[in-house]
């Protein structure tokens, strides 16, 4: 395994330990914060529901990168016989992105409601912002090494074009000039 798959393997563990964990004390505290707020506001039970779905589409987000994109970048550095298959890297990390636009949307709707509420909003408006600012910092460091890899790390680069080639060959036959199924 090359320096680069530790690395990557070190920056895994710091979000699956440190920054998910984080988020998800965040999502508790905004949401026991609202059930303990007297107001009945009804944008309150909005920004409740709102917050309920921000939370399923978070675990959604955390499942598929623990059980699918992770190990899949890391399948990719240790690929190492020609033939073995390499998951596509492409549509994962587009359903990632997918995902992550999902969550900023609610986060978005959660900021408009809480903008003039009426009750102590305190613990919704950390929620977001630690969505608005440490969840995109560290996707966007995320996303920022995976291109580094694809720029500096033979081992990665040739098996994620590998990987692309393959992809091409097998699922668009007709666009690489391969016609046997």
């Amino acid at each position: 395994m090359c320096k680069h798959a530790d690395n990557t393997k070190q920056i895994i563990d710091h979000i699956l330990g440190e920054v998910y964990p984080q988020l998800t004390a965040k999502i508790i505290y905004a949401v026991n914060c609202l059930r303990s707020e007297q107001s009945e506001a009804p944008d309150k039970y909005v920004v409740m529901n709102i917050i309920a779905d921000l939370r399923n589409e978070f675990n959604s987000l955390v499942t598929y990168e623990q059980k699918l994109v992770f190990p899949s970048v890391l399948k990719v550095f240790l690929t190492v016989k020609e033939n073995e298959p390499i998951p596509n890297l492409v549509e994962l990390l587009k359903l990632t992105k997918s995902k992550e636009y999902k969550l900023m949307h609610h986060v978005k709707k959660i900021d408009a409601l809480i903008e003039h509420s009426l009750w102590n909003s305190a613990a919704q408006q950390v929620l977001t912002k630690a969505f608005s600012h440490e969840f995109i910092v560290e996707k966007k460091a995320w996303y920022k090494m995976i291109d580094e890899r694809l720029n500096t790390c033979n081992c990665f680069k040739k098996n994620y074009f590998e990987m692309a080639k393959f992809y091409d060959q097998n699922i668009h036959p007709i666009k690489s000039g391969n016609t046997t199924k």
